[in-house]
Protein backbone atom coordinates (compact mmCIF):
# COMPACT_ATOMS: atom_id res chain seq x y z
CA UNK A 1 0.00 0.00 0.00
CA UNK A 2 1.50 3.22 -1.27
CA UNK A 3 0.37 6.93 -0.23
CA UNK A 4 -0.69 8.72 -3.13
CA UNK A 5 -2.72 11.94 -1.01
CA UNK A 6 -3.84 12.70 1.76
CA UNK A 7 -7.05 15.34 1.41
CA UNK A 8 -8.85 17.64 3.92
CA UNK A 9 -11.42 20.16 3.27
CA UNK A 10 -11.96 22.28 6.52
CA UNK A 11 -13.86 26.15 7.14
CA UNK A 12 -13.14 28.84 9.42
CA UNK A 13 -15.89 31.32 9.97
CA UNK A 14 -18.06 30.03 6.80
CA UNK A 15 -14.79 30.21 4.04
CA UNK A 16 -13.86 26.71 2.61
CA UNK A 17 -10.14 25.59 1.88
CA UNK A 18 -8.60 22.30 0.62
CA UNK A 19 -5.08 20.80 1.53
CA UNK A 20 -3.53 18.47 -0.56
CA UNK A 21 -0.11 16.84 1.17
CA UNK A 22 1.73 13.20 1.62
CA UNK A 23 3.69 14.47 5.02
CA UNK A 24 3.45 17.01 7.61
CA UNK A 25 1.76 20.36 7.12
CA UNK A 26 1.70 24.13 9.18
CA UNK A 27 -0.02 27.50 8.06
CA UNK A 28 -2.05 30.19 9.47
CA UNK A 29 -4.55 27.75 10.53
CA UNK A 30 -3.52 24.06 11.70
CA UNK A 31 -0.47 21.87 12.09
CA UNK A 32 -1.16 18.82 10.29
CA UNK A 33 2.11 15.82 11.74
CA UNK A 34 1.72 13.09 9.36
CA UNK A 35 4.11 10.29 10.37
CA UNK A 36 4.35 6.80 8.36
CA UNK A 37 7.06 4.00 8.60
CA UNK A 38 7.29 0.11 9.55
CA UNK A 39 6.43 -0.96 13.06
CA UNK A 40 5.27 -4.52 14.67
CA UNK A 41 5.90 -6.02 11.14
CA UNK A 42 4.12 -3.89 9.14
CA UNK A 43 3.85 -0.31 8.60
CA UNK A 44 1.61 2.49 10.52
CA UNK A 45 0.26 5.55 9.37
CA UNK A 46 -0.79 8.35 11.94
CA UNK A 47 -2.25 11.71 11.65
CA UNK A 48 -2.73 14.21 13.86
CA UNK A 49 -4.53 17.80 13.91
CA UNK A 50 -3.75 20.80 15.84
CA UNK A 51 -5.91 23.69 15.18
CA UNK A 52 -4.83 27.29 15.82
CA UNK A 53 -8.10 28.74 16.04
CA UNK A 54 -12.17 26.74 15.70
CA UNK A 55 -12.53 24.97 12.65
CA UNK A 56 -15.31 22.60 11.09
CA UNK A 57 -13.74 19.35 9.37
CA UNK A 58 -15.49 18.84 5.74
CA UNK A 59 -13.40 15.88 4.39
CA UNK A 60 -10.53 14.05 5.25
CA UNK A 61 -9.59 10.87 3.53
CA UNK A 62 -6.17 9.64 2.64
CA UNK A 63 -5.93 7.95 -1.06
CA UNK A 64 -3.48 5.15 -1.57
CA UNK A 65 -2.41 2.75 -4.67
CA UNK A 66 -2.85 -0.79 -3.05
CA UNK A 67 -2.02 -4.44 -5.09
CA UNK A 68 -5.64 -5.06 -6.66
CA UNK A 69 -5.90 -7.58 -9.01
CA UNK A 70 -8.65 -8.69 -11.66
CA UNK A 71 -9.36 -12.12 -9.89
CA UNK A 72 -8.65 -10.20 -5.74
CA UNK A 73 -11.11 -10.71 -2.96
CA UNK A 74 -11.61 -7.90 -0.56
CA UNK A 75 -12.81 -8.51 2.60
CA UNK A 76 -15.80 -5.54 3.99
CA UNK A 77 -16.33 -5.84 7.27
CA UNK A 78 -20.65 -4.21 7.93
CA UNK A 79 -21.52 -1.50 9.54
CA UNK A 80 -22.53 -3.26 12.46
CA UNK A 81 -23.06 -6.58 14.36
CA UNK A 82 -26.20 -7.66 11.87
CA UNK A 83 -24.75 -6.28 8.48
CA UNK A 84 -23.30 -9.18 5.90
CA UNK A 85 -19.28 -9.51 6.42
CA UNK A 86 -17.65 -11.40 3.80
CA UNK A 87 -15.30 -11.34 0.78
CA UNK A 88 -16.20 -9.38 -2.19
CA UNK A 89 -14.70 -9.62 -5.65
CA UNK A 90 -13.73 -6.62 -7.28
CA UNK A 91 -16.80 -6.80 -10.23
CA UNK A 92 -19.23 -7.18 -7.17
CA UNK A 93 -21.77 -4.29 -5.62
CA UNK A 94 -23.52 -3.89 -2.72
CA UNK A 95 -26.95 -3.46 -3.75
CA UNK A 96 -29.16 -0.48 -2.48
CA UNK A 97 -31.77 -0.84 -0.09
CA UNK A 98 -35.26 -0.95 -1.49
CA UNK A 99 -37.26 2.42 -1.11
CA UNK A 100 -40.02 0.69 -0.29
CA UNK A 101 -38.63 0.05 3.18
CA UNK A 102 -36.35 3.14 3.63
CA UNK A 103 -38.38 4.73 6.38
CA UNK A 104 -38.48 1.50 8.80
CA UNK A 105 -35.16 -0.12 7.92
CA UNK A 106 -32.86 2.28 6.92
CA UNK A 107 -31.61 3.37 10.72
CA UNK A 108 -30.19 -0.36 10.89
CA UNK A 109 -27.34 0.47 8.52
CA UNK A 110 -25.21 2.60 7.06
CA UNK A 111 -27.88 3.64 4.59
CA UNK A 112 -28.08 7.16 5.08
CA UNK A 113 -24.92 8.08 5.57
CA UNK A 114 -21.91 6.07 3.49
CA UNK A 115 -20.59 8.15 0.81
CA UNK A 116 -20.27 7.24 -2.50
CA UNK A 117 -22.71 4.14 -2.29
CA UNK A 118 -21.67 2.68 -5.50
CA UNK A 119 -18.52 1.61 -4.00
CA UNK A 120 -17.31 -1.73 -1.90
CA UNK A 121 -17.08 -0.41 1.35
CA UNK A 122 -15.78 -1.77 4.95
CA UNK A 123 -15.84 -0.42 8.35
CA UNK A 124 -12.64 -0.32 11.29
CA UNK A 125 -10.95 -3.11 8.87
CA UNK A 126 -10.65 -4.76 5.47
CA UNK A 127 -7.81 -7.08 3.87
CA UNK A 128 -7.04 -8.27 0.06
CA UNK A 129 -6.34 -11.43 -0.27
CA UNK A 130 -4.26 -12.54 -2.94
CA UNK A 131 -3.85 -16.39 -3.52
CA UNK A 132 -2.94 -17.61 -0.06
CA UNK A 133 -1.96 -14.22 1.41
CA UNK A 134 -3.37 -10.99 2.60
CA UNK A 135 -3.16 -7.51 2.67
CA UNK A 136 -4.57 -6.13 6.33
CA UNK A 137 -5.48 -2.70 6.32
CA UNK A 138 -7.13 -1.32 9.82
CA UNK A 139 -7.53 1.37 12.65
CA UNK A 140 -5.79 0.81 15.40
CA UNK A 141 -8.47 3.10 17.13
CA UNK A 142 -12.26 3.92 16.61
CA UNK A 143 -12.40 6.33 19.68
CA UNK A 144 -12.10 9.23 17.15
CA UNK A 145 -14.26 8.41 14.43
CA UNK A 146 -15.43 5.62 12.48
CA UNK A 147 -12.85 4.73 9.85
CA UNK A 148 -14.05 3.27 6.26
CA UNK A 149 -12.22 1.99 3.87
CA UNK A 150 -13.68 1.74 -0.36
CA UNK A 151 -12.34 0.25 -2.92
CA UNK A 152 -12.13 1.67 -6.48
CA UNK A 153 -11.97 -1.06 -9.46
CA UNK A 154 -9.37 0.95 -10.72
CA UNK A 155 -6.94 -0.08 -7.87
CA UNK A 156 -6.97 3.07 -5.17
CA UNK A 157 -8.12 2.25 -1.53
CA UNK A 158 -9.08 5.09 -0.14
CA UNK A 159 -9.23 5.30 4.16
CA UNK A 160 -11.84 7.92 5.17
CA UNK A 161 -12.47 9.45 8.80
CA UNK A 162 -16.40 9.78 9.33
CA UNK A 163 -15.36 13.32 10.38
CA UNK A 164 -17.75 15.20 8.53
CA UNK A 165 -19.14 18.59 10.69
CA UNK A 166 -16.86 17.86 13.54
CA UNK A 167 -15.86 21.08 14.79
CA UNK A 168 -12.64 21.18 16.59
CA UNK A 169 -10.49 23.62 18.82
CA UNK A 170 -7.90 21.31 19.84
CA UNK A 171 -5.63 18.44 19.34
CA UNK A 172 -7.51 16.03 16.83
CA UNK A 173 -6.09 12.60 16.03
CA UNK A 174 -7.54 11.67 12.72
CA UNK A 175 -6.11 8.92 11.81
CA UNK A 176 -4.40 5.77 13.44
CA UNK A 177 -3.57 2.63 10.56
CA UNK A 178 -2.09 -0.54 10.56
CA UNK A 179 -1.64 -2.38 7.36
CA UNK A 180 0.45 -5.81 7.61
CA UNK A 181 0.82 -9.05 4.64
CA UNK A 182 1.03 -12.52 5.12
CA UNK A 183 -1.39 -15.37 5.97
CA UNK A 184 -4.50 -14.76 7.70
CA UNK A 185 -3.74 -15.53 11.44
CA UNK A 186 -0.69 -14.19 11.38
CA UNK A 187 -1.84 -10.98 10.08
CA UNK A 188 -5.18 -10.48 11.91
CA UNK A 189 -2.20 -11.90 15.27
CA UNK A 190 -0.37 -8.61 14.61
CA UNK A 191 -2.95 -6.00 14.03
CA UNK A 192 -4.66 -6.51 17.51
CA UNK A 193 -1.10 -6.80 19.23
CA UNK A 194 -0.93 -3.14 17.51
CA UNK A 195 -4.45 -2.52 19.56
CA UNK A 196 -2.94 -3.26 22.30
CA UNK A 197 -5.48 -5.07 23.74
CA UNK A 198 -6.13 -6.92 26.09
CA UNK A 199 -6.68 -10.99 25.43
CA UNK A 200 -10.18 -11.62 26.33
CA UNK A 201 -10.44 -13.31 29.79
CA UNK A 202 -13.72 -15.18 29.26
CA UNK A 203 -13.65 -19.02 27.70
CA UNK A 204 -15.74 -20.31 25.34
CA UNK A 205 -18.94 -21.22 26.96
CA UNK A 206 -22.19 -22.44 25.92
CA UNK A 207 -25.57 -21.44 27.37
CA UNK A 208 -29.14 -21.21 26.47
CA UNK A 209 -31.63 -18.30 25.85
CA UNK A 210 -35.22 -17.76 25.28
CA UNK A 211 -35.71 -15.45 22.18
CA UNK A 212 -35.31 -18.36 19.39
CA UNK A 213 -37.96 -20.31 20.59
CA UNK A 214 -40.46 -17.45 21.98
CA UNK A 215 -39.54 -14.17 21.55
CA UNK A 216 -41.44 -12.28 23.73
CA UNK A 217 -43.95 -14.76 24.69
CA UNK A 218 -41.86 -15.62 27.50
CA UNK A 219 -43.71 -16.35 31.11
CA UNK A 220 -41.99 -17.02 34.57
CA UNK A 221 -43.42 -20.58 34.40
CA UNK A 222 -41.85 -20.98 30.42
CA UNK A 223 -38.62 -19.91 31.93
CA UNK A 224 -38.50 -22.37 34.82
CA UNK A 225 -39.82 -25.32 32.68
CA UNK A 226 -36.88 -24.80 30.30
CA UNK A 227 -34.33 -24.38 33.24
CA UNK A 228 -36.11 -27.58 34.81
CA UNK A 229 -35.26 -29.13 31.78
CA UNK A 230 -31.68 -28.50 31.63
CA UNK A 231 -30.93 -28.90 35.56
CA UNK A 232 -32.81 -32.59 35.72
CA UNK A 233 -30.46 -34.24 32.76
CA UNK A 234 -27.59 -32.57 34.23
CA UNK A 235 -26.67 -30.82 30.74
CA UNK A 236 -23.52 -29.04 31.47
CA UNK A 237 -24.09 -25.30 30.15
CA UNK A 238 -22.31 -22.04 31.24
CA UNK A 239 -25.33 -19.65 31.10
CA UNK A 240 -28.99 -19.29 30.90
CA UNK A 241 -30.68 -16.35 29.61
CA UNK A 242 -33.61 -14.33 29.10
CA UNK A 243 -34.46 -12.40 26.65
CA UNK A 244 -36.70 -9.91 25.38
CA UNK A 245 -40.40 -10.16 26.72
CA UNK A 246 -40.06 -9.67 30.70
CA UNK A 247 -40.39 -5.78 31.08
CA UNK A 248 -43.75 -3.75 30.52
CA UNK A 249 -42.20 -1.66 27.76
CA UNK A 250 -38.84 -1.43 26.13
CA UNK A 251 -37.27 1.31 28.12
CA UNK A 252 -38.55 0.71 31.20
CA UNK A 253 -36.29 -1.97 32.55
CA UNK A 254 -37.52 -1.63 36.08
CA UNK A 255 -40.85 -2.19 35.25
CA UNK A 256 -41.42 -6.00 35.07
CA UNK A 257 -44.80 -7.27 33.47
CA UNK A 258 -47.61 -9.39 34.62
CA UNK A 259 -46.10 -12.80 33.21
CA UNK A 260 -43.04 -12.49 35.89
CA UNK A 261 -45.36 -12.06 38.98
CA UNK A 262 -42.47 -13.23 41.46
CA UNK A 263 -39.98 -10.10 39.64
CA UNK A 264 -36.53 -11.33 38.07
CA UNK A 265 -34.70 -12.10 40.72
CA UNK A 266 -36.44 -15.23 41.82
CA UNK A 267 -35.65 -16.60 37.99
CA UNK A 268 -31.94 -15.25 38.60
CA UNK A 269 -31.57 -17.46 42.10
CA UNK A 270 -33.65 -20.17 40.42
CA UNK A 271 -30.73 -20.25 37.72
CA UNK A 272 -27.64 -20.08 40.09
CA UNK A 273 -29.41 -23.00 42.11
CA UNK A 274 -28.89 -24.87 39.11
CA UNK A 275 -25.64 -24.16 38.44
CA UNK A 276 -25.35 -21.91 35.59
CA UNK A 277 -24.90 -18.02 35.04
CA UNK A 278 -27.95 -15.87 34.99
CA UNK A 279 -27.95 -13.47 31.89
CA UNK A 280 -31.14 -10.89 30.99
CA UNK A 281 -31.39 -8.69 27.75
CA UNK A 282 -31.52 -4.79 27.59
CA UNK A 283 -31.49 -2.14 25.31
CA UNK A 284 -29.86 0.68 26.62
CA UNK A 285 -29.96 3.19 24.22
CA UNK A 286 -33.32 2.84 23.07
CA UNK A 287 -37.49 3.27 24.39
CA UNK A 288 -40.72 2.67 22.41
CA UNK A 289 -43.30 5.05 22.57
CA UNK A 290 -45.82 3.00 24.85
CA UNK A 291 -43.29 3.36 27.75
CA UNK A 292 -43.16 5.39 31.04
CA UNK A 293 -39.89 7.17 29.83
CA UNK A 294 -41.24 8.51 26.23
CA UNK A 295 -44.40 9.94 27.95
CA UNK A 296 -42.20 11.31 31.19
CA UNK A 297 -38.97 12.01 29.55
CA UNK A 298 -39.45 13.65 26.36
CA UNK A 299 -36.11 15.18 26.72
CA UNK A 300 -34.32 12.61 26.80
CA UNK A 301 -35.85 10.98 23.79
CA UNK A 302 -33.99 12.52 20.29
CA UNK A 303 -35.04 10.99 17.61
CA UNK A 304 -36.17 7.62 15.38
CA UNK A 305 -34.13 4.29 15.93
CA UNK A 306 -35.53 2.15 13.87
CA UNK A 307 -39.20 -0.01 13.29
CA UNK A 308 -40.29 -3.13 15.68
CA UNK A 309 -43.82 -4.72 15.33
CA UNK A 310 -43.05 -7.05 17.86
CA UNK A 311 -43.28 -3.64 20.34
CA UNK A 312 -45.19 -0.66 19.42
CA UNK A 313 -44.06 0.45 16.22
CA UNK A 314 -41.26 2.83 16.02
CA UNK A 315 -38.85 2.74 18.76
CA UNK A 316 -36.38 6.04 19.51
CA UNK A 317 -33.11 6.95 20.68
CA UNK A 318 -32.35 8.33 24.03
CA UNK A 319 -29.72 10.52 24.40
CA UNK A 320 -26.71 8.87 26.33
CA UNK A 321 -25.66 12.32 27.40
CA UNK A 322 -27.74 13.64 29.35
CA UNK A 323 -27.40 12.98 32.93
CA UNK A 324 -30.24 12.10 34.01
CA UNK A 325 -30.38 9.87 31.70
CA UNK A 326 -27.21 8.20 32.71
CA UNK A 327 -28.20 8.10 36.23
CA UNK A 328 -31.27 6.14 35.14
CA UNK A 329 -29.36 3.59 33.79
CA UNK A 330 -26.77 3.43 36.80
CA UNK A 331 -29.60 2.67 38.62
CA UNK A 332 -30.70 -0.08 36.10
CA UNK A 333 -27.25 -1.99 35.93
CA UNK A 334 -26.87 -1.50 40.17
CA UNK A 335 -30.55 -2.91 40.23
CA UNK A 336 -29.81 -5.93 37.75
CA UNK A 337 -26.21 -6.93 38.75
CA UNK A 338 -26.73 -6.01 42.78
CA UNK A 339 -30.34 -6.90 43.72
CA UNK A 340 -31.74 -8.89 40.89
CA UNK A 341 -27.96 -11.36 41.05
CA UNK A 342 -27.47 -11.54 37.26
CA UNK A 343 -24.39 -12.61 35.57
CA UNK A 344 -24.23 -11.17 32.32
CA UNK A 345 -26.40 -8.49 30.27
CA UNK A 346 -27.28 -8.98 26.91
CA UNK A 347 -27.11 -5.62 25.55
CA UNK A 348 -28.62 -5.21 22.30
CA UNK A 349 -29.47 -2.05 19.81
CA UNK A 350 -26.53 -0.27 20.84
CA UNK A 351 -25.77 0.90 17.30
CA UNK A 352 -29.02 3.79 18.47
CA UNK A 353 -26.51 5.95 20.47
CA UNK A 354 -24.75 6.71 17.71
CA UNK A 355 -27.08 8.26 15.63
CA UNK A 356 -27.32 11.36 17.77
CA UNK A 357 -25.95 14.18 15.78
CA UNK A 358 -23.35 16.42 17.10
CA UNK A 359 -21.04 18.97 16.12
CA UNK A 360 -18.39 17.90 18.59
CA UNK A 361 -18.43 14.84 18.71
CA UNK A 362 -18.55 12.40 15.26
CA UNK A 363 -20.38 9.42 15.22
CA UNK A 364 -17.56 6.59 16.48
CA UNK A 365 -16.52 8.98 19.34
CA UNK A 366 -20.32 8.75 20.80
CA UNK A 367 -20.02 4.93 20.07
CA UNK A 368 -16.79 4.81 21.46
CA UNK A 369 -17.79 6.44 24.67
CA UNK A 370 -21.14 5.28 24.76
CA UNK A 371 -19.32 1.50 24.85
CA UNK A 372 -16.95 2.70 27.65
CA UNK A 373 -20.05 3.96 29.89
CA UNK A 374 -21.49 0.47 29.60
CA UNK A 375 -18.56 -1.38 30.07
CA UNK A 376 -18.04 1.10 33.37
CA UNK A 377 -21.96 0.16 34.77
CA UNK A 378 -21.26 -3.40 34.16
CA UNK A 379 -17.70 -3.77 36.20
CA UNK A 380 -16.31 -7.03 35.92
CA UNK A 381 -19.63 -8.45 34.98
CA UNK A 382 -20.31 -9.94 31.24
CA UNK A 383 -21.60 -8.47 28.38
CA UNK A 384 -22.71 -9.86 25.83
CA UNK A 385 -22.98 -6.67 22.59
CA UNK A 386 -25.46 -7.45 20.28
CA UNK A 387 -26.49 -4.69 17.20
CA UNK A 388 -23.25 -2.67 17.56
CA UNK A 389 -20.70 -1.23 15.55
CA UNK A 390 -18.31 -3.92 16.20
CA UNK A 391 -14.79 -1.43 16.09
CA UNK A 392 -16.29 0.54 19.17
CA UNK A 393 -16.31 -2.71 21.26
CA UNK A 394 -13.34 -3.93 20.81
CA UNK A 395 -12.09 -4.65 24.46
CA UNK A 396 -15.11 -3.61 26.13
CA UNK A 397 -17.07 -6.46 25.67
CA UNK A 398 -17.01 -9.82 26.37
CA UNK A 399 -18.99 -11.47 23.74
CA UNK A 400 -20.29 -10.11 21.41
CA UNK A 401 -22.39 -10.83 18.25
CA UNK A 402 -20.67 -11.11 14.85
CA UNK A 403 -24.15 -11.60 12.32
CA UNK A 404 -27.59 -11.52 12.00
CA UNK A 405 -30.53 -13.00 13.84
CA UNK A 406 -30.85 -16.54 12.92
CA UNK A 407 -34.23 -17.17 11.28
CA UNK A 408 -36.36 -20.75 11.76
CA UNK A 409 -36.05 -20.61 7.74
CA UNK A 410 -32.74 -20.41 5.51
CA UNK A 411 -33.75 -17.29 3.80
CA UNK A 412 -35.78 -14.48 3.92
CA UNK A 413 -36.36 -14.15 0.13
CA UNK A 414 -38.57 -11.16 0.00
CA UNK A 415 -35.71 -8.83 2.36
CA UNK A 416 -32.98 -10.48 0.17
CA UNK A 417 -35.26 -8.78 -2.77
CA UNK A 418 -34.89 -5.85 -0.45
CA UNK A 419 -31.60 -5.52 -0.53
CA UNK A 420 -31.88 -5.65 3.24
CA UNK A 421 -28.12 -6.18 4.63
CA UNK A 422 -29.61 -6.76 8.41
CA UNK A 423 -32.27 -9.13 7.60
CA UNK A 424 -33.03 -12.05 9.92
CA UNK A 425 -31.73 -14.51 8.06
CA UNK A 426 -30.18 -18.50 9.06
CA UNK A 427 -27.45 -17.80 5.60
CA UNK A 428 -27.30 -14.30 6.70
CA UNK A 429 -25.86 -14.96 9.88
CA UNK A 430 -23.77 -17.70 8.96
CA UNK A 431 -21.73 -15.95 6.31
CA UNK A 432 -20.72 -13.28 8.84
CA UNK A 433 -20.20 -15.87 10.66
CA UNK A 434 -17.46 -16.98 8.86
CA UNK A 435 -16.46 -13.61 7.50
CA UNK A 436 -15.99 -12.89 10.99
CA UNK A 437 -13.84 -15.60 12.21
CA UNK A 438 -10.98 -13.70 12.93
CA UNK A 439 -12.39 -11.46 15.54
CA UNK A 440 -13.04 -14.58 17.89
CA UNK A 441 -10.73 -14.85 21.01
CA UNK A 442 -9.05 -11.20 19.77
CA UNK A 443 -11.27 -8.50 20.28
CA UNK A 444 -13.62 -11.00 22.36
CA UNK A 445 -15.69 -13.84 22.30
CA UNK A 446 -17.66 -14.70 19.26
CA UNK A 447 -21.81 -15.06 19.24
CA UNK A 448 -22.38 -16.49 16.26
CA UNK A 449 -26.19 -16.36 17.53
CA UNK A 450 -27.96 -19.51 18.09
CA UNK A 451 -28.29 -23.05 16.69
CA UNK A 452 -31.32 -25.17 16.54
CA UNK A 453 -31.30 -28.54 16.80
CA UNK A 454 -35.09 -29.46 17.22
CA UNK A 455 -37.73 -30.13 14.15
CA UNK A 456 -40.67 -28.92 15.68
CA UNK A 457 -42.10 -25.64 14.64
CA UNK A 458 -39.07 -24.90 12.20
CA UNK A 459 -38.62 -24.77 8.51
CA UNK A 460 -34.80 -25.53 8.55
CA UNK A 461 -34.42 -29.43 7.28
CA UNK A 462 -31.89 -31.72 9.14
CA UNK A 463 -29.17 -30.98 6.77
CA UNK A 464 -29.65 -26.47 7.31
CA UNK A 465 -29.69 -27.55 11.37
CA UNK A 466 -26.13 -29.88 11.39
CA UNK A 467 -24.48 -26.85 9.23
CA UNK A 468 -26.22 -24.15 11.51
CA UNK A 469 -24.71 -26.65 14.77
CA UNK A 470 -21.51 -27.77 13.23
CA UNK A 471 -20.53 -23.95 12.09
CA UNK A 472 -21.27 -22.33 15.11
CA UNK A 473 -19.38 -24.72 17.33
CA UNK A 474 -16.15 -24.13 15.04
CA UNK A 475 -16.28 -20.42 14.88
CA UNK A 476 -18.18 -19.42 18.10
CA UNK A 477 -16.61 -18.26 21.32
CA UNK A 478 -20.46 -18.24 23.28
CA UNK A 479 -22.54 -21.21 21.63
CA UNK A 480 -26.13 -20.74 22.74
CA UNK A 481 -29.55 -23.07 21.91
CA UNK A 482 -33.04 -21.52 22.21
CA UNK A 483 -34.96 -25.42 22.09
CA UNK A 484 -37.21 -27.19 24.68
CA UNK A 485 -35.15 -30.02 25.33
CA UNK A 486 -38.38 -31.83 26.38
CA UNK A 487 -39.63 -31.64 22.98
CA UNK A 488 -36.27 -33.26 21.22
CA UNK A 489 -36.71 -36.70 19.87
CA UNK A 490 -34.08 -39.24 20.92
CA UNK A 491 -32.06 -38.57 17.87
CA UNK A 492 -32.26 -34.66 18.22
CA UNK A 493 -31.29 -35.33 22.35
CA UNK A 494 -28.21 -37.26 21.19
CA UNK A 495 -26.91 -34.58 18.67
CA UNK A 496 -27.13 -31.57 21.31
CA UNK A 497 -25.30 -33.82 23.88
CA UNK A 498 -22.72 -34.69 21.59
CA UNK A 499 -22.00 -30.81 21.78
CA UNK A 500 -20.21 -31.57 24.84
CA UNK A 501 -17.70 -30.76 25.99
CA UNK A 502 -16.67 -27.34 24.47
CA UNK A 503 -13.39 -27.18 23.41
CA UNK A 504 -11.48 -24.75 21.99
CA UNK A 505 -10.93 -24.50 17.98
CA UNK A 506 -7.56 -23.75 16.39
CA UNK A 507 -8.50 -22.79 12.76
CA UNK A 508 -5.53 -23.05 10.12
CA UNK A 509 -7.09 -22.18 7.03
CA UNK A 510 -10.64 -21.66 5.20
CA UNK A 511 -11.28 -22.24 1.63
CA UNK A 512 -14.18 -20.78 -0.02
CA UNK A 513 -14.48 -22.27 -3.61
CA UNK A 514 -17.70 -24.75 -4.23
CA UNK A 515 -17.51 -25.35 -1.10
CA UNK A 516 -16.63 -24.18 1.97
CA UNK A 517 -13.61 -26.03 3.86
CA UNK A 518 -12.09 -24.89 6.92
CA UNK A 519 -9.06 -26.72 8.67
CA UNK A 520 -8.99 -27.00 12.15
CA UNK A 521 -7.35 -28.73 15.13
CA UNK A 522 -8.78 -29.58 18.96
CA UNK A 523 -6.06 -30.75 21.26
CA UNK A 524 -4.09 -33.14 18.90
CA UNK A 525 -6.57 -34.00 16.32
CA UNK A 526 -7.05 -32.19 12.68
CA UNK A 527 -10.28 -31.83 11.23
CA UNK A 528 -11.21 -30.80 8.10
CA UNK A 529 -15.03 -29.38 7.78
CA UNK A 530 -16.63 -29.49 4.84
CA UNK A 531 -20.02 -27.71 3.53
CA UNK A 532 -21.79 -27.40 0.94
CA UNK A 533 -24.83 -24.16 1.83
CA UNK A 534 -26.18 -23.99 -1.51
CA UNK A 535 -29.51 -25.62 -3.14
CA UNK A 536 -27.83 -28.38 -5.01
CA UNK A 537 -25.74 -31.13 -4.93
CA UNK A 538 -22.01 -31.01 -4.76
CA UNK A 539 -19.31 -33.54 -5.51
CA UNK A 540 -15.85 -32.89 -5.05
CA UNK A 541 -12.44 -35.02 -4.86
CA UNK A 542 -10.33 -34.90 -1.42
CA UNK A 543 -7.00 -33.62 -2.75
CA UNK A 544 -5.76 -34.12 1.26
CA UNK A 545 -5.01 -36.67 3.28
CA UNK A 546 -6.92 -39.70 4.58
CA UNK A 547 -9.92 -38.72 6.35
CA UNK A 548 -12.69 -40.59 8.30
CA UNK A 549 -15.96 -39.65 9.49
CA UNK A 550 -18.82 -41.53 11.03
CA UNK A 551 -21.34 -40.79 8.31
CA UNK A 552 -19.00 -41.64 5.46
CA UNK A 553 -16.48 -44.27 7.14
CA UNK A 554 -12.59 -44.11 5.40
CA UNK A 555 -12.00 -41.27 2.60
CA UNK A 556 -9.05 -42.13 1.50
CA UNK A 557 -6.89 -39.37 -0.69
CA UNK A 558 -8.42 -38.20 -4.43
CA UNK A 559 -11.76 -40.31 -3.05
CA UNK A 560 -14.73 -38.36 -4.83
CA UNK A 561 -17.54 -37.11 -1.53
CA UNK A 562 -20.69 -35.94 -2.25
CA UNK A 563 -22.42 -33.74 -0.36
CA UNK A 564 -26.47 -32.87 -0.89
CA UNK A 565 -27.80 -29.84 -0.55
CA UNK A 566 -26.98 -27.88 2.83
CA UNK A 567 -25.50 -31.03 3.76
CA UNK A 568 -22.24 -30.64 5.94
CA UNK A 569 -19.01 -33.56 7.40
CA UNK A 570 -16.92 -32.99 9.56
CA UNK A 571 -12.99 -35.30 9.18
CA UNK A 572 -10.90 -36.36 11.12
CA UNK A 573 -7.49 -36.74 9.58
CA UNK A 574 -6.25 -40.37 10.42
CA UNK A 575 -5.28 -43.02 8.61
CA UNK A 576 -6.38 -45.50 11.85
CA UNK A 577 -9.13 -44.83 13.90
CA UNK A 578 -8.87 -45.19 17.72
CA UNK A 579 -11.57 -47.17 19.21
CA UNK A 580 -11.73 -44.63 21.96
CA UNK A 581 -12.84 -41.96 19.54
CA UNK A 582 -15.54 -44.02 17.77
CA UNK A 583 -16.85 -44.91 20.94
CA UNK A 584 -16.91 -41.15 21.53
CA UNK A 585 -20.10 -39.55 21.72
CA UNK A 586 -18.67 -35.85 20.66
CA UNK A 587 -19.95 -34.39 17.33
CA UNK A 588 -15.82 -34.26 17.08
CA UNK A 589 -14.88 -37.73 17.92
CA UNK A 590 -13.05 -36.60 20.54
Amino acid sequence: MSIKKVHLRYSLDKKSKELDFIKSVSNNDLNIIFDTGEWNNGNRINMKIFPKTKMKIEELYIETACDLKEDSLTYLNGYQTWTDSREFKLSEKIPKLSRLVWPIMSMYGDYAFIKNKNKLSSWTYTYIKNSDEIELIGSLSESSGYTIFQYDSNGVLTIIKDCCGLVIDDEYEAFDIFAVKGEENFCFDKYFEAMKLPKPKVKSCTGWTSWYNYYTNITEDIILDNLKAFKSRNIPIDIFQIDDGYQEYVGDWLRINSKFPRGMKVIADEVKASGYKAGIWLAPFICEKKSEIYKKHPEWVIKKAGFNPGWSGMFYVLDFYNEEFRNYLREVFKTVFEEWNYDMVKLDFLYAAALIEREDKTKGQIMYEAMKFLRELAGDRLILGCGVPLGCSFGLVDYCRIGSDVALKWEDKLLKRLHYRERVSTINSLTSTIGRRHLNNRAFLNDPDVFIVRSKGVELDKNQRYSLLLLNLIFGGLVFTSDNLDEYIEEEMKLYKSIFPIKDKKISKVIEDEILRVYLSIDDNEYLALCNLNSEQVVIKNKDEVYFCREKGYIPKNAVVTLEPYESICLLKTENVDENLLRSSNIFMI
